[in-house]
Order: C-alpha cells, then structure tokens, then sequence
C-alpha cells in the first residue's frame, strides 16, 4: 500500500496542472456565447437595422434577467428553510411558518426527520413506479408517445419539509381522523424525459401548500385504519425550471402558459374535490374515498368594489382608471366576473355558487384584476375568505381589504348552505328563492356515483373497446375517466350537480366510445323520480343501438339545500364529535336561518350590549359611549405583516361648539412600547352625526409586535379654512386607546365592533351646554 501513495499525489498533481493549462467546459461555453453575441451585434449593422430592434432586444433580455433572479432568490430562500430553518428564518422574520403564529398548529420536527431518513428510498420507489406504471401508460395514451421514456429520475437529496400540522377534533365524525400539514418541497430534483431525438427537463421544482390527510375509517381490527386519503384544499403554489429543449419554453409567456397548465393538472388530480386515496385493507370501496358527500354549499354574492388602484393612466386628468373583473376560487372551482369598463368602484352584483366538500381550514381566494386584452392582466389586490368562518355564522356581509395592493376593498355576501334529506326542506328553499328574487340559483344538489358497466355492444377486438360516461344537466357537462380495453369497464366515479328545480330537471346519462364518439347507450333520469326517497341505488338501462339493453350499476342522491343548520340525515352521516352548531334565533323572533353574527370578543372599551343583525347592517348594538361610539373591525394580516383597522362608522357624536353637525373624520396611529408609527387619517363625511367611513387604515408591525401595542384612535371635526388660521384646525369629539394584547385571536378577523368614545368632563359638559342651547334656539 505504501507505495501507492506517491503515485495519488502524482496523479493529483497531473490533474491539476492540466486543469490550469487547459479550457473547462465552462470556458468553453462563456467564449462561445461571447462570440455568438459578437456576430449578433456585428449582423445588426452589417444588416443594417434600427436602433429599436437592438432597444427591444435589450428591454427583452434585462426582464427575463430580472425574472430568473427573482426566481433564483426564492429558490434559494426555500432550500435555505430545507437545511437550516431557524438561520433563514431568522433572517425572513415575516415568513415564519404557522406553528409559530397559531397555537394549535404543532411544529413536525419529528417527521421531517423521518421523511430524511426514508427520501432516499423513496426516490428508488417513485423511479420503479415512474418506469412500470406511468411510463408504458403514456406510450399507450398516443401513437405520437411511442417512443416516451425517463433518461433520469433523480429527486434529488433535499427532501420535503413539514412546517407545521394542526390535528382537528371538532366538527369531525367519530370514524376518522382529519389533519392538515402545511408542506414546503424546493428539492435539487432532476427528471427528464426523452421522446425520440429531443430530451427535456424538470428541475428546481418547487411545491408549497396546505395538505389534508384524512384516515377513515377507523376499526377495531389491524390496521384500525382502514384507508388514507390525501388532497391539497387549495390550489398549491408550483413553479420549475425547464432544461434541455424545454428552455424554449422559458420565454416569457410561454413558461406562464405551461405553468398553468401543470397547476390545472394537479388540480384535477389531487386539489378538492379531487383526492388521492390510499387503501389498507382489501374490500375497501376507494370511491367512497375518493369521492364522499359533499358538506355544502357556499352561495357567493360579488356586491361590488372600490377605491381599486388605477392601473390604466389617463393623461387628461390625474386620475386613471381599471377595467377590473373578480376571480373566485374555491379548490378546484373557479369563478369569473364579469368586466366592468373604466372604473375603481365596479358594481358586479353577480351570483356563484360553490360546492364545498371540507368546511373547517379550506378557505376562498378572492383575486381582483384590470383586464388587458393581448397581455398579461394586473393584478389589482387579493383576499381570502375562511369557509369554516362563514359556515358557523350563516351569513355573513363584508368588505375585505385588498392585500399586496396599496388600496382597495370588496364587498361580498355569503350564506352557508347545509345539505338535508328531508323533502319539506325543498318548500323552504323555493319560498325563500321567490321571495329574494333569486330563481336563477339552486335548489338542491344531485350526487351522482357512477361504478360499473355491463352488456356494452361487443366489437371484434376487446381491445378496442374504450369507454367513457358523459353525464349532463341543464350547461354542466362531466366526462369520466376512460376504460381502455375492456367490454365491462369500472369507473369508481363521483360527480356533483346543482339543481334549480328538482321537478322539471332532467339527467342525461350517455356512454360513447372514445375513438369514434358514438353513443353505445342513452338514457335520461328525471330528478323528480329521486325526490321521493332522496335516494337511489337501482341500476339503470340505457338503450343502446338495435335494442340493446346496457345495466350501468349507478348511486344517486339527492340532497336539499337549507339555510337551517343541523338538519342533515344522520342515517348518512356520522354523528361528530361535537354538537352540530344551531343558529341562535334573532331578538325578533325570526326565523332560525335567518343571518346572525357570532358573539363579539371582548375587547378593552367595548360596549358590551346585545346585538341584532339585518343584512345590510349587520351589527347595531345601542349606545352607551358618552361621545358617541365607533365600529371598527381590527385584526393582524400574517400576508402584510399589517395591523388593519377597518372603520366603519361612528354614531351618536357631539356636534362642536356653535354647530348642531360636525364635518368628521378618524385619526389613529398604532403604538408599541416608544416605538410610534405615523398618523392615519380617514376622509371627512361631512354635516353628519352618524357618519360612515368603510375605510381600512394599515400598520406595518409583526404578529408579535402588534400584541404588545396599542391604537390611539381619535374622532375629530374638520373645521373650515379660515377657521383653521385662528389655531384651532380640528377639534376632538372623542377619542379612544384599544389595547390590542386584550383582543383574542388578533391572526384572525373578526366582527365588526363598538368601540365606546370618550372626552375629558370639562370639554365634554361645554359641547354638551353649547349643542342644547343651539337646539333650543333652533326650535324657538
């Protein structure tokens, strides 16, 4: 061995030298892409061209530098988090994972470290499956992928991080377990694929969102678990790098296009209602994992918008305008607007409807853009909803305040529609239609399970028979998955309809053959005929050609949408863990679904009284501040690290001095320990004791820092300007300190609440003397 040794280090040495004295490919490839840039510019004045091509040129190539350092910092940012959270952490403060915000998101050290030890194994599990299950698939799919393979499957040595994972134990049923992880994949992974001469790549992909896991159900017999199912609730967000020949698509607008197109994949594979299930025992029927009753429905009214940010300059005046449209996600769902022209305060007053098929952690994004056509539209704001929040409330009306925008807020109503299987909900929900006007929304929803088929008309060749169902229902049509090869093909599939009436509407049941896209049998199912039993589980013939009869074995259940909570069928549910929450039935007397707000939180000055809700005013509590009283909405956005306060209104107020009206504004800063932030003010209402603001003032403070402050809020009367000049600009009309280390769940928002207003006695008795003196004048 000894002697070896000399001959390592000469060895070493050899290379080195030939190292300096030699071009890498590296070298190589910077001198000749120093000359390809050298005879393109010498070929721009040899040819002679403008001075603009070469400008465009230039704009083109300095923004997509831009983008690729942007893309490359969070990148970075990601893989830092995946080998030293807390260093990178520490250096973000504003992107601390949740279990550090929410108490009841636990922090999953323990099971990233188990996903380390097994990565390695699973990579050689993911690349068997990749080449035995997925790749002859797609050589089958078309005669064009013949020649599809995986060159390389490599995921790389960085494994997936679990940021946090809150277990639920309330609104659940007793035969499962429901947990959410907050997941972060930014790995060094390395697929590609090659198809005849040309190879492309997958690298630097990057996953993040929010995974459900629900184990159900649950036995008394191993494995106690019976199945596993796993979904993102909302839409990830994904991005990657293209390799290879895939770099063309790198070019802007191209790589937006196809990064779509994957999101829009993976939303149809495992983004509610899609799910991804895993069974454990045999006998397990996985379609009723894949595809359970849905929870709801959330019936969304988009009022309107405003103080939108302009995004179209008009050189005629200062202001300029939008064209702005609303976006709605709901999973999967995806819910447009309609365009409202030149305007930063649209009115759309349009309805949608969204099936929800998991209540509690799902929430809907709200996305505000200004369209225009032949590029890409700007985003003007966004926002999201808790479905969970509006589903314990019933109803709920609100303006959210637009986030990473500097202005901006929309309005939308929402009611909670639960499912009931008794018929008598159905008069209900027609009366209530009639009397709202809303006749053109649903009455009812129809599950559909489709399983098998048998008796299809036979072809030469088995193999050559490839199938599908097509269902179809007033404008929605659903296609199933298609069964290639076989004369009795399984499906396993679940699909949703919403029901305007369910007397008059029909079902259309069709099953076609992929290749040729003629119908192999037909049939249509009036909805009425499941009215009656509210459920229907007897197979159904569709007519095929020459009299053919075709048994498709189907599951039909229809369900009524009710506004009263707690009146589901407990023959087809669990029965939770919880008492199914039941509106409290309004001080009036009205009806139990009728819209109500939670119980207020309590906060410090809060006025303490009783409140009652109608729609469009949806807390009205009496008066008890001896100033007036102000309603405010406060909460901490984890988005934009703001503390937001919206002010909604004041009512009550004393008139200054010599006047029976004030001209009124809000001032307000946010203070913690000696640190102060700048003064916020709201616009003046004038001539107004009970004056409306519906404006949002924001803060820039931590999570942490904002439960250690506090809001110096001050109503004041705009006074004129020649007033002004004799040294009394504003006077006060009342004033109030919210301690926000009182506020309960400050993460989260809450309602709307009345803050009692107060003055020293002194200035307060004067104003009060001067307001009835001016009163009694007035009325002699």
């Amino acid at each position: 061995m000894e002697p070896e040794e000399p001959k390592v280090e000469t060895d070493r040495s050899w290379r080195d030298l030939w190292d300096t004295y030699h071009p890498t490919t590296d070298s190589i490839r910077i001198y000749v892409l120093s000359l390809g840039v050298l005879a393109l510019v010498w070929l721009v004045g040899y040819w002679g061209f403008s001075v603009t091509w070469v400008m465009l040129g230039l704009f083109i190539w300095m923004w997509r530098e831009k983008k690729i350092k942007k893309k490359n910092y969070k990148i970075r940012t990601a893989r830092g988090v995946a080998q030293n959270e807390q260093a990178t952490i520490l250096s973000c403060v504003q992107d601390l994972p949740s279990w550090v915000y929410f108490p009841d998101v636990e922090k999953a050290e323990w099971l990233n470290k188990i996903l380390a030890q097994v990565w390695p194994n699973l990579d050689r599990y993911v690349e068997e499956t990749l080449r035995m299950s997925v790749e002859p698939a797609v050589q089958q799919a078309n005669e064009m992928l013949r020649s599809f393979q995986f060159s390389k499957i490599d995921l790389g040595d960085e494994p997936p991080r679990v940021a946090g994972v809150q277990v639920y134990t309330e609104y659940v049923k007793k035969n499962e377990i429901v947990m959410d992880m907050d997941l972060m994949y930014s790995g060094d992974c390395d697929i590609q694929i090659r198809i005849k001469r040309f190879l492309a790549g997958v690298q630097d992909l990057q996953v993040q969102g929010t995974v459900r896991v629900v184990m159900k159900p649950l036995m008394s017999q191993h494995p106690l678990v019976g199945g596993i199912t796993v979904f993102f609730l909302n839409r990830p967000d994904i991005n990657f790098n293209l390799s290879n020949i895939g770099e063309v698509l790198n070019f802007p607008g191209l790589s937006s296009m196809l990064k779509g197109v994957v999101a829009d994949q993976v939303a149809a594979f495992m983004v509610l209602p899609n799910r991804f299930p895993i069974p454990l025992v045999p006998d397990l029927d996985i379609s009723r994992l894949r595809y359970p009753m849905p929870k709801g429905v959330l019936r969304i009214q988009l009022k309107e918008a405003k103080q939108l940010m302009s995004a179209d300059p008009d050189f005629f005046t200062k202001k300029g305008k939008s064209d702005p449209y609303c976006t709605l996600h709901v999973g999967a769902q995806f819910f447009k607007s309609k365009v409202i022209q030149r305007t930063l305060d649209p009115k759309w007053n349009q309805y949608f409807e969204a099936v929800v098929y998991e209540v509690e952690g799902q929430t809907m994004q709200v996305n505000v853009f200004d369209e225009d056509p032949g590029v890409k539209d700007d985003p003007l704001g966004n926002a999201a909803v808790s479905i969970g929040q509006v589903a314990k409330e019933g109803f709920t009306d609100v303006w959210l305040p637009l986030e990473d925008a500097t202005s901006g807020q929309v309005r939308l109503r929402m009611t909670w529609l639960g499912l009931s299987s008794q018929r008598e909900a159905l008069e209900k929900m027609e009366n209530m239609k009639r009397v709202t006007d809303m006749d053109d929304m649903s009455s009812a929803l129809l599950f559909v399970r489709v399983d098998s088929a048998s008796g299809l008309p036979s072809k030469k060749k088995v193999e050559d028979m490839n199938t599908y169902v097509e269902l179809t229902m007033g404008k929605k049509h659903e296609k199933s998955w298609i069964q290639w090869g076989t004369d009795k093909p399984v499906w396993g599939q679940g699909f949703t309809f919403l029901v305007k009436d369910p007397h008059s509407e029909e079902l259309l049941i069709e099953i076609k053959d992929e290749k040729s896209k003629k119908m192999m049998g037909k049939k249509i199912v009036p909805v009425a005929t499941v009215l009656e039993k509210m459920k229907s589980s007897d197979p159904v013939f569709l007519e095929g050609p020459k009299g053919v009869k075709i048994e498709l074995k189907m599951e039909l259940i229809l369900r009524i949408l009710s506004s009263e909570v707690g009146e589901e069928s407990l023959e087809e549910e669990e029965i939770p863990l919880t008492p199914t929450l039941t509106p409290p039935s309004t001080p009036d007397g009205g009806p139990p679904g009728s819209p109500l707000m939670i119980p207020e939180i309590r906060l410090a000055s809060i006025s303490e009284t009783e409140l009652s809700s109608t729609p469009d005013s949806p807390v009205t509590p009496m008066a008890k501040g001896e100033a007036g009283q102000l309603l405010m909405t406060i909460y901490h956005s984890l988005n934009s690290s703001k503390v937001l306060v919206t002010v909604h209104k004041a009512r009550n107020l004393l008139p200054p001095r010599g006047s029976k009206i004030c001209d009124a504004y809000v001032r307000m800063r946010f203070c913690a320990g000696q640190k102060k932030s700048e003064i916020k003010k709201t616009g003046v209402v004038k001539q107004n004791l009970n004056p409306a603001w519906d404006e949002t003032l924001g803060f820039p403070a931590s999570l942490a820092e904002a439960k250690q402050g506090r809001l110096e809020v001050a109503v004041k009367h705009k006074r004129s300007l020649l007033k002004s000049f004799r040294g009394t600009d504003a006077w006060f009309l009342g004033e109030v300190e919210v301690d926000l280390s009182k506020v309960e769940r400050l993460e989260i928002k809450g309602q709307p609440q009345w803050f009692d207003l107060k003055r020293d006695a002194g200035a307060k008795l004067s104003r009060y003397a001067s307001f009835m003196s001016t009163r009694s004048g007035a009325e002699s």
